[in-house]
C-alpha cells in the first residue's frame, strides 16, 4: 500500500507519475516552438452567447477565434509534438467577487494526443476532447489546417495573402499574449451524476516570444455533423456550424519560440 499525500494533486492513476503539477514554480512548461494559425470572426450575438455558461457574458462584440496550433519540442513530453485546435469567445466573467474580468472563454479544445488532454482537463479545467489534426500545410503565402474525427470532417481553416509583421507588431503580440486573460470552466460531475464535484471558472496564463508572424485573409468552415458521424461531439460541432461568419476580423500565422504555458499561477474566479 502507498499513502496519498493530502497536498499533492495526483493525476490518475495515482500510483504513477504524470507531469509537474505546479509548473509556474519552475517558470512554466516550455514548448520549444508553437506555430498558430488563428482566424477571428464576428458572429451573431445570439449564437456566441449560447456558447457561454453563466456567469460569463459577451464582451463588446460577438467575436470568435479559432486557432490551429502545432506544438513542437514539448519539454514535459520529452521533446514530442502534438497539435490542437481551440475555439474561444471574447467574454466577460461577472462573478460575485471577480465582477468584470475581460478575456477569452475557451468553448472547446481538440487535441490529437491523450496526455495533453488529460493534463489540461484534470489539472487546468480546459475543455479538451480528441480529434485527428494533421500538421498545418504552408505553401508560399498560404496556410491551411483541418480536423476530423471517426473519419468525418469537423472544420477547415485557411489563410492566404500572408504578409510578414514588423518587429514592433510582433512585440505587441508578445505583450498581448502575456497580458491576455484566457478563461475556462472547470466542471467535473460527481460519481452518481447528480451534480458537480467541482464547478468553477479559472484562468490559464501563458507567455511567449514571437520571432515571426504574418497577417492575411482568412476563411473558416465548420461541417455539419450527426450522431452517426460523431456521436459524442455532434451537438457541439453543429452549434459552431450554425455560427454565421459575418466578417473575418483578423487572420494571423504566428510562431511562438519558445512558448511558456502556466508561467504564472492560475486564478480561480469567483
Amino acid at each position: 500500500m502507498y499513502p496519498l499525500e493530502p497536498e499533492y494533486p495526483y493525476t490518475m492513476p495515482t500510483v504513477s507519475v504524470f507531469r509537474d503539477p505546479r509548473p509556474w514554480e519552475q517558470g512554466g512548461m516550455r514548448y520549444g516552438r508553437n506555430t498558430a494559425l488563428t482566424v477571428t470572426f464576428l458572429t451573431s450575438e445570439e449564437g456566441a452567447a449560447a456558447l457561454l455558461p453563466e456567469p460569463f457574458h459577451l464582451g463588446d462584440e460577438a467575436l470568435v477565434s479559432v486557432s490551429i496550433v502545432q506544438c513542437e519540442d514539448v519539454d514535459w513530453l520529452a521533446g514530442r509534438a502534438y497539435n490542437l485546435i481551440g475555439v474561444d469567445v471574447a467574454a466577460v466573467f461577472a462573478g460575485e467577487v471577480d465582477k468584470d474580468v475581460v478575456g477569452a472563454f475557451c468553448v472547446v479544445m481538440w487535441e490529437n494526443m491523450t496526455e495533453p488532454i488529460l493534463g489540461g482537463r484534470d489539472h487546468s479545467g480546459v475543455p479538451k476532447i480528441y480529434a485527428d489534426i494533421p500538421n498545418l500545410l504552408r505553401h508560399g503565402d498560404e496556410c491551411r489546417g483541418s480536423a476530423s474525427h471517426f473519419g468525418h470532417p469537423i472544420l477547415d481553416v485557411a489563410a492566404r495573402e500572408l504578409r510578414p509583421l514588423s518587429q514592433e507588431q510582433r512585440a505587441e503580440l508578445e505583450q498581448a499574449k502575456h497580458d491576455s486573460i484566457w478563461m475556462n470552466l472547470k466542471y467535473f460531475p460527481n460519481v452518481k451524476n447528480t451534480g458537480p464535484d467541482t464547478c468553477y471558472a479559472c484562468t490559464y496564463p501563458a507567455s511567449a516570444q514571437c520571432p515571426a508572424a504574418w497577417e492575411g485573409k482568412g476563411e473558416i468552415q465548420f461541417h455539419a455533423s450527426t450522431f452517426e458521424k460523431n456521436p459524442t461531439q455532434y451537438v457541439l460541432i453543429n452549434l459552431l456550424k450554425e455560427l454565421p461568419v459575418l466578417e473575418v476580423r483578423t487572420t494571423r500565422l504566428i510562431v511562438w519560440e519558445p512558448f511558456m504555458a502556466l508561467d504564472r499561477e492560475p486564478r480561480i474566479l469567483r
